[in-house]
């Protein structure tokens, strides 16, 4: 008796394609090239571009997430104090949607992008980095803390906008699926490799007895990608902007709430940035502080995303261009919702499986969020006022996670040591918030879905 091999259905079978693993990774590389490969002012910079973003990416993510929870435990900060901290970076970063008052007064950004940037990452990694070591009490550290904060990021949101004015004249449109598809796959490719590091670093010094010199040797190799970002800006090429651009309404943030589809846009995309930024560092400090969770295990976990990544943003992307932008970021927001509720059930018990298995299945839904937020800025965006659109796109964004951020406190606060106990389950304010900002993100999801269809974007 024959046995028969296994077939996928054909519905399943009609919407995949199976390939030679060899044949994938050389058709990724093809795909690359030809954003990079041609001899062009636009061509060397989006090389320059995807050297940014990686750098700047690595750079911010070794002094955040994880690694910024333990500085902050050093500096004995607690729940309420984390939640200030967090929401102030958001609130300096609302101030974006007034950069088109410096920006638009030099014909030429590209040097004043590249002061800012410096005088950011000499406060956010260095002067923050050695708070720790200054011979004072907690409360005149806790309110250094809070002085270089407020200046690190209030100086960056004056120019950040500027970057993607620059950024975007090198990438046509026609590519830019692509190129975010690309931008994403490195990103995160980077991100997950250097948080990986990170973390046995940060373990290694930490078994030893001294957590605070594994901080400072993560910042110290954050500083050094912070000045490879610095020289891949350099290597980005300027081009002219439209004279109206530094001539007409700059004085104008809210001009961009006169163009309905632009409105939209930032409107949804705002709403995401509400919710997804309402669990805060709070989930963080719940898995360092309350699950201990090794910083070497969350760093093997993170990493885990560079197969799925590999795997699922060909698959997003190959879905934007079949399907629409709206309609794969709805999708993928309802898809994503159940990770966050998988994340009510990690425990100390089974983290090292449930929380593995909820980040793989994270992993390869976000694609479709990342890359059609990336792009959403650019999707209705005028060829004239672009700095004005972008900064008011920055800024309320940044309005809207300050927001998120503020409800994600009010919520910690407000249920304080409230703990649900539900069939030998116990569930902690840490934990059943991320089933709220679950529910948030499906029904964002349905939202997406709806103005797809009313308004054809």
């Amino acid at each position: 008796m024959s046995i028969k091999p296994f077939v996928l259905p054909y519905w399943l079978r009609r919407r995949l394609v199976f390939i030679n693993p060899i044949k994938v990774l050389k058709g990724r590389t093809l795909w690359v090239r030809h954003l990079i490969s041609e001899d062009t002012p636009a061509s060397v910079s989006r090389k320059y571009i995807l050297s940014w973003n990686a750098s700047a990416n690595i750079a911010q993510n070794l002094v955040g997430g994880n690694f910024l929870v333990g500085l902050y435990t050093i500096l004995k900060v607690g729940d309420v104090l984390l939640g200030l901290l967090t929401t102030l970076i958001q609130f300096c970063c609302v101030f974006q949607i007034f950069s088109p008052l410096l920006l638009d007064r030099f014909r030429r950004k590209k040097s004043v992008l590249l002061v800012t940037r410096m005088i950011f990452y000499t406060f956010l990694i260095v002067v923050i980095g050695l708070i720790p070591y200054i011979p004072a009490g907690d409360s005149f550290r806790t309110r250094f803390l809070l002085a270089a904060i407020i200046f690190a990021y209030l100086t960056n949101a004056l120019a950040a906008p500027g970057y993607s004015v620059l950024h975007i004249r090198s990438i046509p449109e026609e590519s830019r699926a692509d190129f975010f598809s690309v931008m994403s796959l490195l990103n995160n490719v980077c991100i997950y490799v250097f948080i990986l590091l990170g973390g046995y670093v940060v373990d290694f010094f930490r078994n030893r007895g001294n957590f605070l010199a594994g901080i400072t040797v993560v910042r110290v190799i954050a500083l050094c990608f912070a000045a490879l970002e610095i020289y891949s800006h350099y290597h980005i090429h300027e081009f002219d902007e439209p004279v109206k651009e530094n001539r007409k309404l700059l004085h104008n943030p809210f001009l961009p709430l006169k163009n309905k589809q632009f409105k939209i846009c930032a409107f949804l995309t705002g709403l995401y940035s509400f919710f997804a930024n309402i669990p805060g560092l709070y989930y963080s400090s719940y898995l360092v502080n309350d699950v201990v969770a090794p910083y070497s295990f969350l760093g093997t976990v993170y990493f885990l995303s560079v197969p799925c990544m590999i795997i699922f943003i060909p698959f997003w992307n190959n879905v934007i261009k079949k399907k629409s932008w709206f309609g794969t970021i709805s999708t993928a927001l309802i898809l994503v919702s159940f990770h966050y509720f998988s994340l009510l059930f990690v425990n100390s018990h089974n983290y090292k499986v449930l929380y593995t298995i909820t980040l793989i299945y994270y992993f390869s839904i976000i694609p479709g969020v990342n890359i059609v937020t990336a792009n959403l800025p650019f999707y209705r965006l005028p060829e004239g006022d672009r700095t004005i659109y972008l900064a008011f796109w920055a800024g309320f964004n940044s309005f809207m996670a300050m927001l998120g951020l503020f409800t994600g406190s009010l919520f910690i606060a407000g249920t304080g040591s409230l703990a649900f106990n539900i069939f030998g389950w116990s569930f902690r304010n840490k934990q059943y918030i991320m089933m709220f900002t679950g529910i948030l993100l499906m029904a964002l999801g349905l939202g997406y879905r709806f103005f797809s269809k009313k308004e054809e974007l």
